[in-house]
Parts: C-alpha cells; sequence; structure tokens
C-alpha cells in the first residue's frame, strides 16, 4: 500500500485545489503556452478540470495495472523501485504543472514559458537515471522491434538511451536561461534526439549482433 501513498496524495491533493480555486476561476482558462510564456490554448474551467485530473488518474490507474498483463511481467520484479519511481516522477510533474496552471488562471505572474522546460528537464533527467535498471518489458522504456527482441540489445540501448536524456534534460533546465530564440531551437532538438537517436542506436546495436 505504501507505493500507492504518494501518487494517490497527489491527486487527492489536486482535487482539493480544484475545489477551492473553482469559484474564483474564470470560464476559460490557459492550458497551453509557448516558449515566450504566451497563452496559446484556451479551455473551459470544466474541461480543463476533468482533463488535467484525468491524465494523472488514468496514467496512475495504467500504470498499477500493465505490469499484472505484460506478458513479460517476470521481468518486473527486477526493477520495481525504478518503476514506481518514475511514474511518481511524471505524476509530480503532472501536478506541479496543475498547480502552476490553476495559478495562472487565477491571475498570479507566473512564468510558464520557462518552468515547462524547467520542469520537463527535470523529468527527462529523473528517467535518464532510472533507465539502465529497466528491464525489458512490453509497456515501458525503449520498445523497438530490436530491443524487444533481444535483451543484449535492450540493455545497451537503455545505458545510451540514459545518457541522452540525462543530458538532454539538463541542456532543457539551462535552456530556460537562453535567449527566446535559442531556447526553442534547444528544446526541439533534445525532444528530436531523445527520440530518434536510441531508435537508431537499437537498429544498429542488433545489425551488429553476430
Amino acid at each position: 500500500m505504501k507505493k500507492h501513498l504518494l501518487p494517490l496524495t497527489m491527486i487527492g491533493l489536486l482535487v482539493v485545489a480544484w475545489i477551492i480555486v473553482w469559484p474564483k476561476l474564470p470560464e476559460q482558462i490557459p492550458i497551453h503556452w509557448n516558449v515566450n510564456g504566451e497563452a496559446n490554448g484556451f479551455a473551459s474551467k470544466l474541461n480543463a478540470m476533468f482533463s488535467t485530473l484525468g491524465i494523472m488518474v488514468i496514467l496512475y490507474i495504467s500504470m498499477a495495472f500493465l505490469p499484472k498483463v505484460d506478458p513479460r511481467k517476470t521481468n518486473y520484479k527486477y526493477f520495481t523501485k525504478s518503476y514506481h519511481i518514475i511514474l511518481n516522477a511524471i505524476l509530480g510533474v503532472l501536478f506541479v504543472i496543475n498547480i502552476l496552471m490553476l495559478a495562472n488562471a487565477m491571475g498570479y505572474d507566473v512564468p510558464m514559458g520557462s518552468i515547462g522546460p524547467l520542469v520537463v528537464g527535470i523529468i527527462f533527467m529523473i528517467l535518464g537515471n532510472y533507465m539502465p535498471q529497466v528491464r525489458s518489458n512490453f509497456f515501458i522504456g525503449i520498445r523497438t522491434p530490436w530491443t524487444l527482441s533481444s535483451d543484449e540489445v535492450w540493455k545497451k540501448t537503455h545505458r545510451a538511451a540514459s545518457k541522452i536524456f540525462f543530458f538532454g534534460g539538463l541542456a532543457m533546465i539551462l535552456a530556460t536561461f537562453a535567449p527566446v530564440h535559442l531556447k526553442q531551437a534547444i528544446l526541439f532538438s533534445v525532444v528530436a534526439l531523445t527520440v530518434v537517436a536510441p531508435y537508431i542506436y537499437s537498429y544498429v546495436l542488433f545489425k551488429r549482433k553476430p
């Protein structure tokens, strides 16, 4: 039960936060911002509440349930701690973003253009730190046809990807202090690198196998 305490607490606190600020919120609130911190996406407060809370609830339920249906569920016992740290880190990021979104909607001056990359950078660094501990499975990690077909390729790909994610996250954090035109280039470059590089590397490793 301990492993469920933190995620359920975050979800519960967010529900309480929504209840407290609900009467004071405008009917339309910003839910998306560009790198300049300018709001460029809006939703009704009802839709915003259900979508933000819904994402956290669905993620929590999914992450709790998926190990039970994974054909490689026996592997989860080797990285149970890392699995829950990753889940809590993702939920923590969503929690912080939601609280900041509510503060922004209440009229507080929240620099969302800087906070977004900062928070995402932190989660990238956490993912990078724990990625090498993740064993082969069908739901979490770098799941390509080549990593899933070879434990050796899986391990080597995740060791390399961990460095990419960690330093990519660090670059995102540093990008919050960069000029706007550089910030956007850094963010897109990091995202592209973390998506494409591990995929290509897993294929190269697989082709090199004897």
